[in-house]
């Protein structure tokens, strides 16, 4: 790439930063040219800061792979769990601002910063957008002997015993239990949240314990396959390339709503610009490819091409829609 017009690129991808609302720390606002020395020098380190195995993590090996075979340098994926995926973001933010050390979030970030979670870093402080890998979305589901086979049909059996109705999540603040609620907020009803943890809440549903639940696609795909679960809507704006057949919650009769988790690059704040500029160029080509589309696809996530600027607006928005919806429902994350 031509390097004047990858300076010129990356101003650019600045402001569209500071445009989408995101304080850039001083460091990263600076000019700085080309990188200090080459990049990469050593192998490159993308933390998940989820157990191996999940959607992040399918994310996270994608781009390992794929850095790997452009950059010319190794790159390996380290699972960091816990602390509701701040444990990993806070390595990545204390670590070296060289590029080498990588985060594969996804949109929890949002909801960890519109809920006031304390964390041991500020994501709008303490890491910078690289770029945008994938999103993923999710569908209304309810056990197949249920007398629901509509999404209205739930709705309309919820509005008059609120709270009567019970959906299941993997605990307070999850995707599932905000994509739920601003499903009831949405349609104006109460349903009964019942909290799950690491038990996975599907078992109830499939045993007819819990009325209905927001599952990723890989995880309820199965079950819809094999006729114990019912599909009533996704959670997406259109419908899925998995699930042609099931209408959006606008088409099946809530205008308006849509629901999803990003995955998307960071880095740590200071990083220099020309990195992050060759960062980002190189996963935009690496989610382009066809192999990398149908790796993702297989897990239920779409391809999403961004750079710095599209995945600081996804941050922002993310925070400002999930923070009204739980102010609206009374709900802060403790831990």
């Amino acid at each position: 790439m031509n390097p004047s017009k990858r300076t010129i690129s990356q101003r650019e991808a600045r402001r569209g930063l500071l445009r989408a609302g995101v304080a850039l720390p001083l460091a990263a606002t600076l000019p700085t040219g080309q990188a200090q020395g080459s990049f990469p020098t050593r192998t490159i380190r993308i933390v998940v800061p989820w157990a191996a195995g999940g959607l992040v993590d399918t994310g996270g090996r994608v781009m390992a792979e794929g850095l790997a075979q452009s950059l010319g340098q190794a790159a390996v994926v380290e699972n960091v769990p816990g602390a509701a995926g701040t444990l990993g973001a806070a390595q990545v933010a204390r670590a070296a601002a060289d590029g080498h050390t990588l985060l594969m979030a996804t949109s929890s970030v949002a909801i960890d910063v519109a809920g006031r979670r304390k964390m041991a870093l500020d994501p709008l402080r303490d890491l910078v957008p690289v770029a945008t890998v994938s999103d993923s979305f999710s569908v209304i589901v309810v056990n197949a002997a249920s007398p629901w086979n509509s999404l209205k049909e739930v709705l309309d059996a919820a509005r008059p015993e609120p709270g009567k109705l019970s959906y299941g999540t993997p605990g307070i603040g999850s995707p599932a239990h905000l994509f739920t609620e601003l499903l009831a907020q949405t349609a104006a009803l109460k349903l009964l949240h019942v909290p799950y943890g690491r038990s996975p809440a599907i078992t109830d549903l499939l045993g007819g314990q819990l009325s209905l639940m927001v599952a990723t696609i890989p995880v309820s795909i199965p079950h819809i396959r094999s006729g114990r679960l019912r599909a009533l809507a996704v959670t997406s704006g259109v419908r899925l390339p998995n699930l042609p057949e099931v209408p959006t919650v606008a088409e099946a009769g809530l205008p308006g709503y849509e629901a999803g988790q990003w995955l998307g690059l960071f880095a740590p704040a200071g990083t220099p610009e020309a990195v992050i500029g060759r960062l980002s160029t190189e996963v935009r080509r690496i989610i382009s490819l066809p192999e990398s589309a149908k790796t993702l696809a297989a897990r239920g996530l779409e391809p999403r091409v961004g750079g710095p600027a599209e995945l600081a607006q996804a941050l922002r928005s993310d925070i400002e829609k999930w923070s009204k919806v739980m102010e609206s429902a009374g709900i802060r994350l403790d831990q």
